[in-house]
């Protein structure tokens, strides 16, 4: 069964409020149960303390003088009574005549002759707590004999019950004031937490559905950070999806060029094959038969190697670049020499530059690139050049070109590319050896520009060197 999710905002408004009543309701419960007697004890102490104070002064100290001024700092009634010869009702009229003097009144208040005999039997107080009924107080005091006279320490206290029951009924009161005040905070407060994460919502609705949008709004706090790191996601979901559609239309493409290079020499193999068949073999057949057989195996071996390089592990090794170079190069000049194509070579770097690198596939590369200037340059020289720069070496290699200067040149790296509309590569186009010429350098993370001006074609490369 599916739960109804609650708001944040209903959350937190629950979450306070039941925090705010609780507490209320604890303090309403300490000041019930508890707050009476913890003032009653409190009173007591204070009481005991004055005693105990009298207790260890001198009879020369405790001068009418001496009390009245340590009942005023106590905040208590002090009462010194003379009780030799008197009777209870004497002692007890004295006394309250004496409590009278203090603004003391009390309707039950009295002294037995029990206690009178406790007191003289031991030294210590007596401590008597008289409930004054209608008054709704009550009166505790301290009895002591020193010096054979009576002390009385008192105070009044009021009527805990009747106080706490007041102060329960503000405390509802408060209750209800701080409720309508948090539940307003909360609204507002929650409005500005919501509203940042109704938009991060609404944006990752957005981004669910492919329309890569991002938050316009960033708060300075959390949700901000959030907010941050849900744009980035944004954006790299939008390179991904961008990446994946030019992947897939890659894919496309070199399955329909991938269809034609394989097409063309099946069908002449085929056509052939008919014609020995059926006698017309003029005896040039089965040799175009095996050309075509032979470009077959060729473009599946150049398949093979350009599906293995996505997954093929650099054996990376300090090599001297131009070394290399010059040994593919070498490979190239009974070619060049048969078309009556010279390499004209310019070498501005010193001897044994050392780069990092995979010295099979580099090889490629070169091979690649030369086998490329040679098969479609238009002029009888391929100009290749070394210099060096700021960060590395720089190879370049060019030859004319039929090309136009309008042509958009990295097509060439794309695989099977071809620019003439008959798909003629005699005439203009590449194969699979450019492409991975691209893929090599990318693998290595060095830099691969193509160029053409005046019909002038370029590839640079640039090789960071070793440390």
């Amino acid at each position: 069964m599916k739960h109804k999710p609650y708001k944040i905002s209903t959350k937190l408004l629950l979450m306070l409020t039941t925090l705010i009543v609780s507490s209320f309701l604890l303090v309403i419960l300490v000041n019930t149960l508890f707050l009476p007697r913890y003032y009653l004890h409190q009173m007591e102490d204070k009481v005991a303390t004055v005693t105990s104070t009298l207790k260890k002064s001198t009879s020369t100290e405790r001068t009418p003088k001496k009390l009245k001024e340590l009942a005023e700092n106590e905040q208590v009634t002090i009462i010194a009574a003379d009780f030799n010869g008197l009777s209870t009702d004497d002692l007890n009229e004295s006394l309250h005549t004496a409590l009278l003097r203090e603004r003391v009144a009390l309707n039950r208040f009295w002294v037995t002759d029990d206690t009178i005999q406790q007191l003289q039997a031991s030294p210590k107080s007596i401590q008597k707590l008289y409930d004054q009924g209608k008054q709704k107080s009550s009166f505790l005091v301290h009895l002591q004999i020193l010096d054979n006279q009576l002390y009385l320490v008192g105070i009044s206290l009021v009527d805990f019950s009747e106080t706490a029951t007041i102060i329960n009924t503000f405390t509802f009161i408060s209750l209800g004031l701080i409720l309508t005040l948090a539940l307003l905070i909360i609204y507002i407060s929650t409005k500005k937490i919501t509203e940042p994460l109704s938009e991060l919502k609404r944006v990752t609705e957005q981004i669910a559905k492919l329309n890569f949008i991002k938050v316009e709004d960033i708060p300075p706090n959390e949700i901000g950070e959030l907010a941050i790191h849900i744009n980035k996601m944004s954006a790299d979901l939008e390179h991904y999806q961008i990446s994946l559609l030019n992947k897939n239309q890659q894919l496309k493409q070199f399955t329909a060029d991938l269809t034609h290079e394989l097409k063309t020499p099946i069908a002449l193999i085929k056509a052939y094959g008919n014609g020995i068949i059926d006698d017309l073999d003029d005896g040039s057949y089965l040799a175009t038969i095996l050309k075509q057989a032979d470009l077959l195996s060729l473009t599946v071996d150049q398949m093979l190697d350009y599906a293995k390089l996505e997954q093929q592990d650099l054996q990376v090794e300090k090599i001297d670049v131009k070394q290399l170079f010059k040994e593919r190069l070498s490979n190239f000049q009974l070619a060049a020499d048969t078309q009556k194509i010279t390499f004209n070579l310019t070498d501005k770097v010193p001897a044994h530059r050392l780069i990092d690198a995979d010295r099979i596939l580099l090889a490629r590369v070169f091979d690649n690139l030369l086998s490329n200037a040679l098969k479609y340059a238009t002029a009888p020289e391929i100009t290749i050049t070394w210099e060096k720069n700021e960060t590395g070496l720089q190879f370049s290699i060019q030859n004319k070109t039929s090309l136009s200067d309008t042509f958009e040149p990295r097509k060439l790296l794309e695989a099977f590319y071809v620019e003439e509309k008959s798909r003629n590569k005699n005439l203009a186009g590449t194969g699979l050896g450019l492409a991975i010429v691209n893929t090599i350098i990318e693998q290595h993370q060095f830099e691969l520009d193509v160029s053409i001006k005046k019909q002038m074609i370029q590839f640079k490369l640039l090789f960071p060197l070793a440390d």
